[in-house]
């Protein structure tokens, strides 16, 4: 990952627009989150593919095509003209990832930047449903032609956010999210038996998840505590354990070799948890491996 470049998670960039997460170039600044959580959340529909649902309304991202997915495979254009950045993004993320896990996806789109917070987002991907069943990722199309190993990186991170947190791993409801007992990440509760459980068990002590607020992503504290924690890949992955899964997981997939020892333990883990190798399977016999490990070091 290019040293000028992080990612972010966002639960809304708007209040009608919740986020499972995304990916930005930005080194500053606080992003407050949580506008709408659980139940109560204003989510669009994937029947609607016009440019404000696609944007949550936002003027910022300006969409210039977006394809309903359909059972897996990238289906018909429902926005704007074909583009062939997009398609060719698809391809590349169908290529790392099994089509019975591409079926959680129902929107596929791109979007330009029309001002500073768009022009900084790499991609994102966002919940279409209250329930989290089905999930819009979106990709800036001009930074997508800047890096292609920062694509194929942002690509995989990004897929992490939709399987880590659809109804099998993450409770939205608000029943579920007041009496939450294991981790709410701001816009639900983990399953007691969720991946991402795992991993806050297993790298995310009492201590560390405390300083995390999941309402706000503070890059002041997500730099302390890179400082003190050698096994993040780069300072955004220590904004909280979902950026921090996100960062290794796609590490992992196009076999970056680890520079600490923290690191090749979060590659271990990943490793050992079942059908994550199989992205990495996948992107070996697509010759897309290795990338170069570029992450900021932290520690």
């Amino acid at each position: 990952m290019l040293d000028s470049m992080r990612r972010c998670s966002l639960l809304a960039l708007a209040v009608a627009w919740t986020f499972a997460g995304c990916s930005t170039e930005t080194d500053s600044a606080t992003v407050t989150t949580g506008a709408t959580t659980g139940s109560d959340a204003v989510v669009t529909g994937s029947d609607d593919c016009s440019q404000e649902a696609l944007s949550g309304d936002d003027p910022q991202f300006v969409f210039t095509s977006a394809h309903r997915v359909v059972d897996g495979e990238l289906g018909a254009l429902c926005f704007g003209i074909e583009d062939p950045t997009i398609t060719s993004a698809w391809g590349q993320l169908a290529a790392i990832t099994p089509r019975e896990q591409l079926s959680d996806l129902a929107l596929f789109g791109g979007f330009e930047p029309d001002g500073a917070d768009a022009a900084e987002t790499l991609a994102f991907v966002n919940a279409l449903d209250a329930d989290g069943a089905q999930f819009q990722m979106s990709v800036n199309t001009v930074e997508a032609t800047v890096d292609p190993d920062e694509l194929l990186l942002t690509l995989a991170h990004e897929f992490s956010h939709v399987f880590t947190a659809t109804p099998a791993q993450l409770d939205r409801t608000d029943e579920a999210i007041d009496g939450c007992d294991t981790y709410f990440n701001g816009e639900g509760c983990y399953l007691g038996d969720a991946l991402m459980m795992g991993w806050i068990e297993a790298f995310w002590d009492d201590a560390l998840l405390a300083s995390v607020d999941p309402l706000e992503d503070s890059v002041e504290d997500a730099d302390a505590r890179c400082a003190i924690e050698p096994g993040f890949f780069g300072p955004y992955a220590a904004t909280n354990p979902e950026e921090d899964f996100a960062e290794a997981f796609s590490a992992f997939v196009f076999r970056l070799e680890p520079a600490t020892d923290g690191q090749a333990e979060r590659l271990d883990w990943i490793g050992q948890q079942p059908g994550l190798a199989e992205f990495r399977e996948r992107a070996d016999a697509a010759g897309m491996t290795p990338l170069v490990n570029n992450f900021v070091l932290c520690g």
